[in-house]
């Protein structure tokens, strides 16, 4: 018999060592996994899973925002009988419009303002506030009934609850999913990682210079697998700068706490950005009982901005309130006008004026944000470009879920074959 003892310390391992042994290898596997991290499979993995969670919202966001380039036009196309007229020589007095809105609006509250003709074959829009459970002021109410008025004949053409309108829906769907606040911290939410999904593509796609020129074609005659990789890679970095602009943008409309800090940092802010300014407040000096005619405040902002085209006249609420007047001024990026008068109901004078020319950088860059949003800073052109860019977000969750469930299939097949031998 062998004398050798199979329980002795001399043939079997200590535990500590078996112990300090195993923690060992771990700890190696753990480094060694470490080592095989870098910069481009963290990004990569971070590209991928804001795609995954957030690539419906931003498809959303991008088919509407492409519709929404040209609201207004398609508005007006949906509904020509009722906010298309035959331009006639000259319009009527607007108290004699506002008195045939009244007629003939089911909503009987004074009117809160009006939408004047931008093109002369437009109808005036009159808008009554409906008040809303839990919104006590109709001041900050965004839901209006509105009737549409021809302003040549004073025929009433129709009038309809603006939140039941087509585009009225398709806005509140891209900024708020119609789930109201909630849904807008959603998308702003969507907005800022869409920053950084942006960003992460522009380095994923990063090739060397001698690659340069691959890497912004798609290849000829590849198979489907190299075809949808390539067209994610092309479509990406061609709507890459327009998808960032939109997106910065989409920011300040959903989290406009969160990138007016951040803006004012660098430049100080007056307070009446975005829709503050665009509320009352500011009160008329004495009490004469004699309110000024609509086109009376009109032409007293006519003289005093030569060239001006007033687009909305917002009515006093009260006897202490102010006309307020948003116009657009000649040289102005924006469509829809920045320009804001305040004017004494009574003796029109200007209370108030905001005119963007006057504005510090600050105010200034805020200001810029919706011209960035739907392309007009850069005119038709830039219009095409977001409308155009509108469709990526959905080409590129398509073509990246493609990519990706074709990695996971191949990764599956290797690890099987490894297993098998």
């Amino acid at each position: 018999m062998s004398n050798i003892d199979l329980f002795s310390s001399v043939t079997r391992p200590r535990y500590n060592e078996v112990k300090a042994s195993s923690i060992s290898n771990h700890a190696a596997r753990i480094l060694s996994g470490l080592k095989r991290i870098t910069l481009r499979k963290v990004l990569l993995k971070l590209h991928l899973y804001i795609s995954l969670w957030l690539g419906l919202f931003l498809a959303l966001a991008g088919l509407t925002g492409s519709l929404l380039v040209y609201d207004t036009s398609i508005d007006k196309w949906l509904n020509a009988e009722t906010m298309q007229v035959v331009p006639g020589e000259q319009r009527l007095p607007i108290m004699d419009l506002i008195a045939a809105a009244n007629n003939a609006s089911p909503i009987k509250v004074k009117p809160s303002y009006i939408a004047l003709p931008e093109e002369p074959d437009e109808a005036l829009i009159v808008r009554y506030p409906i008040k809303e459970p839990g919104k006590e002021s109709k001041a900050m109410s965004h839901h209006f009934q509105e009737v549409m008025v021809n302003p040549y004949t004073g025929q009433v053409l129709g009038d309809r609850d603006r939140n039941d309108s087509f585009m009225n829906i398709v806005i509140r769907l891209h900024a708020n999913l119609l789930l109201g606040s909630n849904g807008k911290l959603i998308m702003g939410i969507t907005s800022l990682l869409a920053l950084i999904l942006t960003m992460t593509g522009i380095y994923l796609w990063w090739p060397k210079f001698s690659k340069l020129k691959q890497a912004l074609v798609i290849k000829r005659n590849a198979s489907f697998t190299r075809f949808n990789f390539d067209l994610h890679k092309v479509v990406g970095i061609y709507t890459a700068i327009v998808m960032f602009a939109v997106c910065l943008s989409g920011v300040y409309f959903n989290l406009p706490d969160v990138f007016k800090p951040v803006v004012a940092y660098f430049s100080p802010l007056d307070g009446m950005s975005g829709m503050s300014a665009m509320m009352g407040g500011v009160k008329s000096e004495k009490d004469t009982g004699t309110t000024l005619t609509p086109e009376v405040v009109m032409a007293l902002v006519e003289a005093a901005y030569p060239g001006i085209q007033v687009q909305r006249l917002f009515f006093p609420t009260n006897a202490g309130d102010s006309y307020r007047v948003s116009a657009r001024q000649l040289d102005e990026v924006r469509s829809k006008g920045a320009t804001t008068i305040w004017l004494d109901q009574y003796s029109g004078k200007f209370v108030k004026i905001r005119d963007p020319k006057t504005f510090a950088a600050g105010n200034a860059f805020i200001n810029l944000q919706l011209p960035l949003h739907n392309g007009e800073i850069l005119g038709t052109p830039g219009r095409l470009m977001v409308l155009v860019t509108g469709f990526a977000p959905l080409l590129l969750l398509v073509t990246g879920i493609i990519h990706w469930l074709k990695k996971r299939k191949a990764k599956r097949i290797h690890n099987a074959r490894l297993s098998a031998m």
